[in-house]
């Protein structure tokens, strides 16, 4: 991926979680002004480190931006998920299917 387009995928995850870009710097201590070259494909694709900090300030799985970054390969993503979803009960499996349909339906409903 090209920085162009993952500093529009960055902003499209930022508006989607409606932030602005001072907000996203207070929650992942990322500079605004750094942001703001890399949603305007100014700045290269950031590092680990930066895309950690992006990814709990906007409350997504690090690996979806380190996926898109090409740090990790979808296989990996796969493996990452199996591994980290492991020790899961059947009760905490429904649950999660469950809070994964609500949130789906949600979603739904905001794009219609």
């Amino acid at each position: 991926m090209r920085a162009e387009e993952f500093g529009l995928y960055i902003r499209s995850l930022r508006k989607e979680k409606q932030m602005t870009i001072r907000q996203l710097e207070l929650y992942s201590g990322v500079s605004h002004s750094y942001l703001s070259q890399l949603e305007n494909g100014k700045k290269d694709i950031p590092s680990a480190n930066v895309l950690n900090k992006i990814s709990k300030a906007l409350k997504l799985p690090p690996e979806l931006l380190m996926q898109k970054a090409g740090y990790i390969e979808g296989n990996q993503l796969v493996d990452l998920k199996q591994n980290k979803f492991q020790d899961l009960t059947d009760d905490e499996i429904r649950y999660l299917e469950e809070q994964l349909e609500l949130f789906r339906r949600l979603k739904g409903k905001k794009n219609s």
